[in-house]
C-alpha cells in the first residue's frame, strides 16, 4: 500500500508514516520509481510497537487481513475483500474484533452512511446468499444479522449529534411480511442527517399503519422499504389507502425501496407523488433535491 493509504488507515499524517520507514520502525520497500510500499502485515506490526492505544491493537490475527481490505477500499474502491473479512470474523465469533473494525470505519467516515451503509448491505448479502443455499445455519443467520443490526442503531445515535431539523416529517418502516429492517434502519438515518424528525416504524408494518402514521404526523414523506419480493396484490392493498389518502390531503410524497413489484413501479411512472429507488444513494440525492 502506499504511504497516504498507510496514513488513513492509522490516523496519523503521511509524514509520520514516511519518516518512520526512514528510521527502520516501519517495513517498506521502494518501487523502480523510488516510491515507498508497505505490506499489511507490516504495518500491522508496526502498529502494535507504536500505537499502545490504539483501538486496532486489540482486532488479533484478523489485523493485517483488516488492513489490506481497507487498502483495496482506498486504493481500488474495492469493498469485496472488506466484507469478506466482516463476514469471517463474525463466522468465527471473533465480534469484538468486528465491532472494533466498524468503530474504525466509524472514524474514517463519521458523518458518511453512504459509504458504512453499503458496506454493511453487501455483508448483509453475504449472509442471505450462505444461508440460501444451506452453507449458513439459520441460529448464524440470526446471530449476525442482529449484530449487523446493532451496529446500524449504534451509528445513528452517534450521527444525531449532527442532526440540524429541518421542519419536515418522515414515517419509516418495512412493508408488512418484511421482518428484517436493516435497509430501513439505514434509511432512518438519511432521512435524519438531511434535517428529517423520522417517525420510524420498524419492520413488518400492517398496510394501514402507513396511511395512519402520515396522517397523524402531518408527515412530508413515507417511505416504505421492501426487501423480499412482492406481487401486484400485495403492493395494491398497501399503496391503496396511501394514494387516496395522497390525492384528497396536503400533498406529501410516498417513497419505495427494494423488491417492487413492476405494478407498483407503472404506478409510480404514472404518479409525480410517488417514486422507486434502488440504492441509499438514491434517497440521499432525492432528498438533496
Amino acid at each position: 500500500m502506499t504511504t497516504n493509504t498507510a496514513a488513513k488507515i492509522l490516523g496519523v499524517h503521511a509524514s509520520t508514516i514516511k519518516r518512520h520507514s526512514s528510521n527502520g520502525r516501519l517495513r517498506a520497500m521502494r518501487t523502480d520509481g523510488g516510491h515507498l510500499r508497505i505490506q499489511p502485515a507490516h504495518l500491522a506490526d508496526y502498529l502494535h510497537q507504536n500505537h499502545a492505544e490504539h483501538r486496532l491493537r486489540s482486532v488479533g490475527d484478523e489485523l493485517a487481513r483488516f488492513m489490506d481490505a481497507l487498502r483495496a477500499h482506498f486504493q481500488q474502491n474495492d469493498d469485496d475483500l472488506l466484507t469478506e473479512v466482516l463476514f469471517d470474523t463474525l463466522m468465527e465469533g471473533n465480534d469484538h474484533s468486528f465491532h472494533v473494525m466498524v468503530e474504525h470505519l466509524f472514524e474514517i467516515y463519521p458523518e458518511d452512511v453512504l459509504v458504512l451503509g453499503p458496506i454493511l448491505l453487501r455483508l448483509l448479502r453475504i449472509i442471505e446468499k450462505r444461508y440460501a443455499a444451506s452453507t449458513l445455519t439459520i441460529a448464524d443467520e440470526h446471530r449476525i444479522t442482529q449484530i449487523i443490526r446493532d451496529t446500524i442503531i449504534r451509528y445513528h445515535f452517534r450521527a444525531t449529534d449532527r442532526f440540524v431539523p429541518n421542519g419536515k416529517q418522515a414515517i419509516v418502516g418495512c412493508a408488512e411480511r418484511d421482518t428484517h429492517d436493516i435497509s430501513a434502519l439505514l434509511t432512518r438515518s438519511i432521512f435524519m442527517l438531511r434535517g428529517y424528525t423520522v417517525r420510524y416504524l420498524g419492520a413488518d408494518v400492517p398496510n394501514e399503519e402507513f396511511r395512519r402514521e402520515q396522517e397523524r404526523w402531518g408527515a412530508d414523506i413515507v417511505c416504505i422499504s421492501r426487501t423480499l419480493p412482492s406481487g401486484p396484490g400485495e403492493d395494491r392493498n398497501l399503496l391503496r389507502s396511501l394514494i387516496s389518502s395522497l390525492d384528497r390531503n396536503r400533498p406529501f410524497d410516498i417513497v419505495l425501496g427494494g423488491l417492487w413489484s413492476d405494478w407498483s413501479r407503472s404506478i409510480a411512472d404514472r404518479h409525480d407523488g410517488i417514486q422507486v429507488i434502488h440504492t441509499l444513494k438514491e434517497l440521499d440525492d432525492l432528498l438533496a433535491v
